[in-house]
């Protein structure tokens, strides 16, 4: 493994142990997954999380809740975030 890489590992082993914890926490979250895909330079992650409804997002978000939320570890630990949050419905399900 190369320098950058474990480096990379480490910042999200970090964010494991940190910030996901504290969503199990939200009234209405129901769980999420951060997906990861290497870069040549850096790592890309997307993350989605599950809510029970539009209203719990909003619990956990505000009423603005197309502002993107970032507790302070995660925005110390990436190089750059979208600042907006797209939500969607769940349609069909096969897990």
């Amino acid at each position: 493994m190369d320098k950058g890489r474990k480096f990379r590992c480490i910042r999200v082993s970090s964010a494991q142990s940190k910030v996901l914890p504290g969503l199990r926490e939200i009234e209405g979250y129901r769980g999420g997954y951060v997906l990861r895909k290497d870069e040549t330079n850096e790592a890309e992650f997307l993350v989605v999380n599950l809510f029970d409804s539009l209203e719990a997002i909003k619990r956990f978000a505000g009423q603005d809740y197309t502002t993107a939320v970032f507790e302070p570890e995660a925005t110390a630990l990436l190089s750059r975030i979208e600042p907006v949050a797209t939500h969607y419905e769940v349609r069909a399900c096969t897990v």
